[in-house]
């Protein structure tokens, strides 16, 4: 587990990264005490599958903690896993047929988007 203040910069330098690729629609979702297996998640939308591999690759590049990247074959919804943070880089499409918005605003009573 790292430190809050560890988190909260990667978190930080993350977005920047989603922004700089023109990702969209970003929202960091605290699951601090709801999930043992991730404190933050991070959803975006791609606006192609061009987009959603040059996000992912970027974010790739730019951690040390990669654990896991899964979809980046068909680039619909790729998963990036960073341990204490999960990144959810979606479709336009994908990202309305999963609905992981409102599952995690189900998740977190308080609706605790940050």
């Amino acid at each position: 587990m790292k430190e809050s203040s560890e988190l909260q910069k990667e978190i930080a330098s993350i977005i920047s990264i989603i922004e700089d690729k023109k990702g969209q629609d970003i929202k960091v979702f605290d699951m601090q005490g709801k999930s043992p297996f991730f404190d933050y998640s991070i959803l975006c939308t791609g606006s192609s599958s061009r987009n959603i591999e040059a996000i992912a690759n970027d974010i790739k590049k730019s951690s040390e903690n990669i654990r896991s990247i899964e979809g980046l074959e068909e680039c619909n919804w790729v998963l990036i896993d960073l341990g204490d943070i999960i990144i959810s880089i979606f479709s336009k499409d994908a990202r309305e047929y999963y609905q992981l918005d409102e599952f995690y605003e189900g998740v977190n009573e308080e609706g605790s988007v940050i």
